[in-house]
């Protein structure tokens, strides 16, 4: 018997990249997408997304430009971020990679500054380790 390559169209999530056959053929396009469950599985995100090395420099030379410590809304400004929140586990991130301090004073503010001890952009392991 020979075997011969046979080509199915089928559907591509434009969030999450999931490819897929849908089960009653390819007439009548599905709802969401099977993974991520999104409706908007056939529209292209608007912008693209900014990574964790983008926000980490952004935020790091922002703070080391800054001559006293700033809250997160000085930062966003200053760095033009568009997230109204930071992202909780790139904050921890950032404080062993790039040694972020955050101070809670007595009014309830967060104050942002780095520590100085370790180099911009550093990320060694054993470095973060020996700061704690």
């Amino acid at each position: 018997m020979a075997r011969v390559p046979i080509t199915i169209m089928g559907f591509r999530c434009e969030r999450c990249h999931h490819e897929w056959i849908p089960r009653g053929g390819v007439e009548e396009e599905p709802r969401v997408c099977p993974v991520c469950h999104s409706q908007l599985w056939n529209e292209p995100e608007k912008k693209a997304r900014m990574s964790y090395d983008d926000f980490k420099s952004k935020i790091a030379s922002t703070l080391q430009q800054a001559p006293e410590p700033l809250t997160w809304t000085e930062i966003r400004t200053k760095a033009s971020l568009p997230q109204l929140f930071p992202n909780n586990q790139w904050v921890h991130r950032m404080e062993k990679d790039i040694g972020l301090i955050r101070k809670r004073e007595s009014d309830g503010t967060i104050h942002w500054r780095l520590s100085g001890e370790l180099p911009l952009g550093q990320s060694d392991a054993t470095t973060a380790k020996t700061s704690n």
